[in-house]
């Protein structure tokens, strides 16, 4: 007999988020095969402000056996204030003890944009009580850790697994030829104001458009937002919006097999360079790049935009990664120390996401 699983995450808008959510259900469905999948973007609840009421009724009407929230960076705080729960999730006690079924929150991020850190004592409050009334919670492995126990929400409950966006069944094989195909993967925001605190400011994101022209870059985008500044698109704007409906998921990521190296800004073009096997450099303008990096030994390949050289260190550390094997195998070397425990990990988590327990 089929299980219905309610499957929340942001869907069609970021090949960073669908692939996160496609590799969770692949994942699911390895360990337990009877699963019906519901998908239930979160945008349902954002578009009432995370009303409560409607949240409860909405789960009360729509009868599931469990509940997957993730991946992607759904915990934050600045932007949804005013929301019913005072944060981006569409869960606090009330609707959590309202809630039938178990709840499985997989490999999430708490998403902090520079300028714009910290939660309010109310949202702290219904984070709090979601992870407590949860059945399984895990935050992924970019120092989101971190910001849970500087918010003094932490305990032994919260596991640390990777980003979904890691985990793939297929890689490219070690590049032992010249790198010819290389690309940028930018980050921007529909906010300008955003972008430009990121970048400390319009002259930097010139430079880095330079640099992408001076190098002849092509450029792949995850999301709309990045058809900004960069030119050479390796997919025009209106085919990703076609190719960002979910189910075009694995065909989109597979555009990534056809590059040889990757200067990553999002987290999950990071992440996905490292599951693919496509050697990086990691772009800092969020701190959860950079932390990913320095936490599971990428700091030797990450750049970070308030550095004073970062410019100087973007262009060495390029040369390095298309002329120096030293370099670069030192970043397969650290990838293949990991990707396996990374895995197990992952599969690990799910498994103890049991809905017969």
């Amino acid at each position: 007999m089929k299980k219905k699983f309610a499957h929340i995450g942001s869907y069609h808008r970021n090949l960073g988020d669908n692939i996160a959510l496609l590799n969770v259900r692949k994942e699911f469905n390895n360990q337990y095969p009877n699963i019906e999948w519901y998908s239930l973007d979160i945008g349902i609840f954002w578009n009432k402000r995370n009303n409560i009421q409607f949240i409860k009724e909405f789960f009360k009407q729509n009868s599931f056996d469990a509940i997957v929230i993730g991946g992607g960076g759904l915990i934050e705080y600045k932007g949804y204030e005013q929301h019913d729960t005072n944060y981006k999730l569409p869960f606090n006690e009330e609707i959590m003890l309202s809630l039938e079924c178990p709840t499985y929150f997989v490999g999430l991020g708490i998403n902090y944009f520079r300028g714009r850190e910290g939660f309010s004592n109310e949202a702290k409050k219904s984070l709090e009580s979601t992870i407590k009334h949860s059945t399984c919670f895990s935050l992924r492995n970019d120092g989101s850790i971190d910001i849970l126990k500087d918010l003094g929400l932490y305990t032994n409950k919260v596991k640390e697994i990777p980003d979904p966006g890691l985990i793939f069944n297929y890689s490219k094989n070690k590049n032992l030829n010249q790198f010819k195909e290389n690309i940028i993967q930018p980050a921007f925001n529909s906010s300008q104001h955003i972008n430009e605190h990121r970048f400390n400011g319009e002259s930097n994101i010139q430079s880095l458009v330079n640099f992408a022209n001076d190098n002849k870059l092509s450029t792949m985008p995850h999301t709309p937002k990045d058809y900004k500044y960069f030119s050479n698109y390796v997919i025009d704007q209106n085919n990703l919006q076609e190719m960002l409906k979910f189910e075009y998921t694995s065909e989109l990521v597979k555009v990534y097999l056809n590059f040889d190296s990757i200067i990553a800004f999002r987290g999950h073009g990071q992440l996905i360079s490292i599951g693919l096997n496509i050697p990086g450099l990691y772009f800092s303008t969020q701190d959860k790049v950079k932390h990913f990096s320095l936490n599971n030994g990428f700091e030797e390949y990450n750049i970070d935009i308030n550095d004073k050289d970062w410019n100087s260190q973007l262009l060495s550390k390029h040369f390095r990664l298309l002329m120096d094997s030293t370099y670069r195998n030192k970043w397969y070397e650290i990838r293949d120390n990991n990707i396996s425990k990374w895995y197990l990990e992952f599969k690990n988590f799910i498994n103890k996401c049991s809905y017969n327990e």
